[in-house]
């Protein structure tokens, strides 16, 4: 019995004990709930304001996570970083912290050009354009002080000219009060030495019509005096004209013979040599005989059966190359050799004039009468300027071309060119006159070339 009431008595406390934890829990579990329902509010009102200030999808975008982080190492919030981060750049930029972004807009909008572009862009853009004009403002300041020294100097140079022009204008005064003067003594003297004049006129006058008189006898004189000197001069031309170059013994032109010959080389041997002052290079015509050597009625020689031009020399002897050769006439010994420009007993003066084709290319030119005087000369002829009485040939080339004359209106050098040609006529037409009148023998080209029998450049007989 008693068992039973104990066991009762513990099912009762158990149960009071359970009943005990029940309603503590429930308490437990009102008061929780209130709490929670508490903490959600707060939580809901916590995510809204943070909704506010950024909300969840924004907080993966790269730039605010780096704005985040930036807060951070800077121990504080991404909004207390970009207040602060906004003050610094309003005072940078308006020099005012509290500065509003629409504040700042209107500011920016009233920068020209910055419109659509970037502030900076603008701004740096406005630097450059400000640098550009500092350095033409240095230039410009450059130039002017240059342009200022130079007017200075310009200014200092003007006062020398008008000083020296004021000492100029002083001094010239001088002059005009001296020269002044000096007209008035002039003056004075001129009539002086107009009446000396006067009379020294009257006296040449006087000198001159006796003068006059005196002429008159002298010309009468040398008149008369010139008719007998025409007499004589015309007797002089006709015992000289049978002289020029018509020698009575026919013999006077051979210089020489052919002794030896050597067909196969074309070489012959004449028997004139170093003794007879015979040259290199010298040429010789090859006659038959002497009476070969008779010119025609006009004066003209006949040409040789061959030419011939000096090799080699010995004393007595001289070897020649044949030049030319009359085919059917060959030369043989015996034959004679004659070069009118050779002579071992005289030098032979000649005067040279003309237009002459001495390399024998058909065209006369003034330059090649030097190529024919210096053949004269390597023969030992003397070629001489003037015709004088002991010249002993004329040789003259063509008469020299000469142009119409220019107008007034043609350069200095054309009229030049056309005197000098004038005179080169009227030299040729002298020296032809002279050669006339005293009977010295006149040669051309042709005549002298057939006597020298050959001419260097020119086509020999046999194609040489």
């Amino acid at each position: 019995m008693a068992s039973r009431t104990g066991t009762s008595v513990g099912v009762g406390v158990t149960v009071a004990i359970l009943s005990v934890l029940a309603l503590g829990l429930f308490v437990t579990s009102i008061v929780f709930y209130g709490k929670f329902q508490g903490a959600r509010r707060d939580l809901l009102a916590q995510q809204t304001q943070q909704g506010e200030i950024i909300r969840p999808d924004e907080r993966q975008r790269d730039d605010v996570v780096a704005l985040l982080d930036e807060a951070k190492r800077n121990r504080g919030s991404l909004v207390g970083y970009l207040a602060d981060a906004q003050q610094k750049a309003m005072t940078i930029v308006t020099g005012d912290r509290r500065t509003s972004l629409a504040r700042l807009q209107e500011v920016v909008g009233q920068v020209e050009g910055a419109t659509n572009a970037p502030l900076l862009q603008v701004l740096r853009e406005r630097q450059a354009r400000l640098d550009g004009l500092q350095a033409q403002y240095v230039k410009a300041n450059a130039d002017l002080q240059t342009a200022l020294t130079d007017l200075q100097n310009e200014q200092r140079r003007v006062a020398g000219i008008e000083r020296r022009y004021e000492e100029l204008l002083s001094g010239l005064g001088a002059d005009v009060a001296r020269n002044a003067e000096l007209v008035s003594q002039f003056r004075q003297g001129t009539d002086r030495l107009q009446a000396s004049m006067d009379g020294k006129v009257s006296r040449v006058e006087q000198e001159a019509r006796e003068r006059e008189m005196r002429l008159s006898e002298d010309l009468t004189r040398v008149r008369e005096e010139n008719a007998v000197l025409k007499g004589q001069i015309a007797s002089l031309r006709g015992q000289r004209s049978g002289q020029a170059l018509r020698p009575d013994d026919e013999y006077a032109l051979v210089d020489g013979s052919v002794i030896a010959i050597s067909p196969g080389d074309r070489q012959v041997v004449i028997g004139v040599g170093s003794r007879n002052k015979v040259v290199l290079g010298m040429t010789f015509s090859v006659y038959g005989s002497a009476a070969q050597l008779r010119p025609d009625a006009q004066g003209d020689y006949p040409p040789g059966k061959a030419a011939l031009e000096v090799i080699s020399i010995d004393q007595s002897s001289a070897t020649c190359r044949v030049l030319a050769e009359t085919r059917g006439n060959p030369v043989v010994p015996g034959d004679v050799v004659a070069n009118p420009l050779y002579d071992p007993n005289k030098v032979y003066k000649f005067v040279v004039f003309g237009d002459f084709d001495a390399d024998r290319d058909g065209l006369v030119t003034p330059r090649e009468r030097t190529d024919l005087i210096a053949i004269i000369e390597s023969w030992g002829g003397q070629v001489v300027s003037e015709l004088t009485g002991d010249v002993d040939f004329l040789v003259l080339g063509e008469r020299p071309a000469l142009p119409p004359r220019p107008d007034n209106t043609a350069p200095v050098e054309v009229m030049l060119r056309w005197i000098e040609l004038d005179r080169g006529v009227q030299r040729y037409n002298r020296l032809m006159e002279q050669a006339g009148s005293t009977g010295i023998p006149v040669l051309n080209e042709n005549r002298l070339y057939t006597l020298l029998g050959g001419v260097p450049g020119a086509k020999t007989a046999s194609g040489g």
